[in-house]
């Protein structure tokens, strides 16, 4: 049934605009950036400029402009404008699902499925992707498969965000805010010349949030509200101009967050006898009885340099390196109640090292455009992991589970990619990139002093190849209709929490089928895609025999779907912007314990073989892929007398059930919802200053954004993203 739905909608949607391209053509002699229309992105996503209606392939991309309009200033903000994205938290770690692709590991050391880069360079940290949202140019959002370009880890697709260079003249700007939650902040950015061909840009942000979003109702607690934060960095950028035409591009990037996090209680515990041990408890939103001191403490250093090297007028080089210093200090109280029973104190650490070398060239009369590229990669990571456990049923004895020691990565691949020109109209599209994988980790696990991991270090080494073959077709000198097959793939490893396990690579392969049209003089941007994707040896969590959480590559998947955005200009000053997505992500394969089921049985000596505790998780949905998303804004910008101008927003995010857990259980899945949000600003005339208003969440809608089966305890347990939230700023401007 969903098949047939997904079918129909884009048969509609492409029935709607064939017609329409024949008008276009005849009509469409306005410039794309005319202020009249739709204005033009220009987007990096194949590693050269080119507009977003030219690449063959699924892009959102905002602008600095939009960034400010809709406050987006977090990761978990690009929900509302990226459809079939859903942002997520485990234990204060970020988890990003594009498109029903997702990481379902949460041992500590997991390769995303959704790459991040700043700048050009990967980001291995799911605590510092918000680091570059300060000073931001672009936010470039790839939905599926990326593996020939951006290798590794981009199963799912890539984010890019791009920021913002020195300026040619003076100039500069400060920002203070306020908010609910008794937040405030204050941003700067100074940017201008040096001398004729060096040019420095200097900016730093500090925001406070000092009422948490969780009310601690323990009397005498340590803290009596969590989910507060803090927020501190800087960065510096400096662009210095060579002869030639050479260009150098300097970026060092520092921050300093705290936050105290928490895990809520969902509902009580499956046996009553643990209920008793942790009450006093709360089940609502917001709500928690904690006895344990949280803290989220990330710094975070990022240096990147890159030269642009213009060889003749058809060949240029690019040269990116990047290098990263990650520290982390993480204590949760895990259990969510006022009995220390189980808690977490861990601190992670990791330097990492990046090369990238581009070279793009243009041949046969521009005819055929080519990337020829080579990627070095080096991570250093290592973790230590206390719980301490203090059950009631053990006696009240305290037990401390102990996990420590590095895990080394280090990857290197060479890629190239062509796009030829058969005719004006028509392109074909082929590359390929190899990658070599290799890690090793030494594990410690100590339980109350026990050494239970006696394995020796293990050192593993994978190849992976990822091609892509594609067609482009111009319809029209304004619309093209495209198709390509990709592959990718997620690294393999070693889980951090367990001793010595190790999986291999994730793969993904899929097609996709789209279409890029601008309409009615460039009044209407609309683009459609339909997509399937085949997902092997997926990396799953297994809980098995005494309790143990492997990382196996158990599963199989299938993921097909439609997905669609459209922009319009309904009048000179009013626009609308429409998202959506329709899809079926589900499990082809996939065997597991269903702990909710076996209650003690998956994590704990059973006279049941293992094969009679399992369950088949066959055709239920991949966790965090809900069957639809949809976003859906409209702005208006009034021009004033005195030549001003202000600019009025609302937009609403719908999004279907999301299922957190491959068995769907009562208590792992979130309901459909709707979330609002508004936005107000005037601008002054000149552009001299900005005064700005927002409100998120209107509603207040409490929908959770992770969760977790506490085994130990027996209960449903995990995160809601934040509340109604609501505030203003002003910016000067000189």
């Amino acid at each position: 049934m969903r098949h047939k739905i997904s079918t129909t909608f884009g048969s509609i949607a492409v029935a709607m605009v064939i017609p329409n391209i024949a008008y276009s053509q005849q009509t469409d002699t306005a410039d794309i950036s005319s202020s009249s229309g739709v204005p033009e992105i220009v987007v990096t996503a194949q590693k050269r400029s080119e507009s977003i209606q030219k690449v063959p392939a699924t892009i959102t991309a905002l602008n600095s402009e939009a960034l400010e309009t809709r406050q987006v200033n977090d990761v978990a903000a690009l929900q509302s404008q990226v459809p079939g994205l859903v942002v997520g938290e485990t234990f204060g770690a970020t988890l990003i699902s594009l498109r029903g692709i997702s990481t379902g590991v949460t041992s500590g050391a997991e390769d995303p499925s959704v790459a991040t880069h700043i700048n050009g360079v990967y980001q291995p940290r799911s605590r510092t992707i918000d680091s570059a949202l300060v000073d931001l140019e672009r936010v470039e959002v790839l939905s599926g498969p990326q593996g020939t370009l951006y290798g590794r880890n981009a199963t799912a697709g890539v984010i890019n965000y791009v920021l913002k260079r020195p300026s040619s003249s003076f100039q500069g700007e400060v920002t203070g805010s306020l908010g609910n939650y008794e937040t405030r902040g204050i941003k700067g950015r100074v940017s201008g010349p040096l001398s004729d061909n060096v040019r420095l840009l200097a900016s730093g942000v500090f925001e406070n949030r000092d009422k948490g979003f969780t009310r601690n109702l323990l009397a005498g607690a340590p803290q009596s509200r969590l989910q507060t934060s803090r927020v501190a960095g800087g960065r510096a950028a400096l662009d210095i101009d060579l002869t030639g035409g050479a260009k150098i591009e300097l970026d060092a990037i520092y921050l300093d967050s705290e936050s105290t996090p928490t895990t809520l209680a969902f509902g009580p515990s499956q046996e009553s006898f643990i209920q008793a041990a942790l009450n006093p408890q709360s089940f609502k939103p917001f709500n928690v009885y904690s006895n344990y001191r949280a803290l989220d403490h990330t710094k975070y250093l990022q240096l990147i340099g890159a030269i642009d090297i213009p060889l003749s007028d058809d060949v240029s080089l690019k040269s990116i390196t990047g290098y990263q210093r990650f520290r982390n200090h993480l204590r949760i109280d895990g259990d969510a109640s006022a009995t220390l029973v189980v808690e977490s104190d861990a601190r992670f650490r990791s330097n990492t090292f990046s090369q990238e070398i581009n070279l793009n060239a243009s041949s046969f009369d521009g005819r055929l455009k080519s990337i020829f590229g080579a990627f070095y990669y080096n991570d250093k990571f290592n973790h230590r992991g206390d719980s301490p456990f203090n059950l009631a049923f053990f006696g009240n004895q305290l037990f401390v589970f102990s996990v420590e020691g590095p895990i080394k990565g280090e990857s290197y691949s060479a890629f190239t990619d062509h796009t030829f020109s058969v005719t004006d109209r028509l392109r074909l599209q082929g590359g390929i990139r190899f990658n070599h994988d290799k890690k090793s980790a030494a594990t410690n696990i100590l339980f109350s002093g026990v050494d239970v991991c006696p394995a020796p270090p293990a050192s593993r080494s994978w190849d992976s190849w990822t091609p892509r073959l594609g067609v482009q077709y111009d319809v029209t000198d304004s619309s093209m209709l495209y198709a390509q097959y990709t592959k990718g793939f997620k690294a393999g490893g070693f889980a951090a929490s367990s001793c010595m396990d190790e999986f291999e690579p994730e793969k993904i392969s899929g097609v996709e089928v789209g279409l890029k049209a601008r309409l009615f003089d460039n009044r209407v941007r609309f683009n459609i895609a339909g997509y399937s994707y085949r997902i092997n040896d997926l990396q799953v969590q297994k809980v098995v025999d005494a309790g143990s959480l492997l990382v196996e590559n158990a599963a199989r998947a299938k993921v097909y779907g439609v997905e669609a955005s459209l922009t319009a200009q309904l009048a000179d000053h009013l626009r609308l912007d429409a998202s959506g997505i329709i899809q079926s992500a589900k499990y082809a394969e996939f065997f597991n314990c269903n702990e909710k089921l076996f209650i003690g049985a998956c994590g704990a000596s059973d006279p049941r073989s293992q094969a009679d505790r399992l369950s088949d998780a066959s055709g239920n949905r991949l966790n965090r892929a809900p069957p639809y998303t949809a976003n859906v804004g409209v702005e208006y910008d009034m021009p004033l007398n005195n030549g001003g101008k202000i600019v009025l927003r609302g937009e609403s995010m719908f999004s279907g059930r999301v299922d957190y857990n491959e068995f769907p259980v009562p208590g792992s899945q979130q309901k459909a919802y709707s979330l609002q949000n508004a936005f107000l600003s005037y601008t002054s005339p000149n552009d001299r200053y900005v005064l700005r208003a927002f409100v998120k969440n209107i509603g207040d809608k409490a929908y959770k954004s992770g969760y977790l089966f506490f085994s130990a305890i027996r209960q449903d347990t995990g995160q809601y993203a934040p509340p109604r939230t609501y505030g203003a700023e002003a910016t000067l401007k000189f």
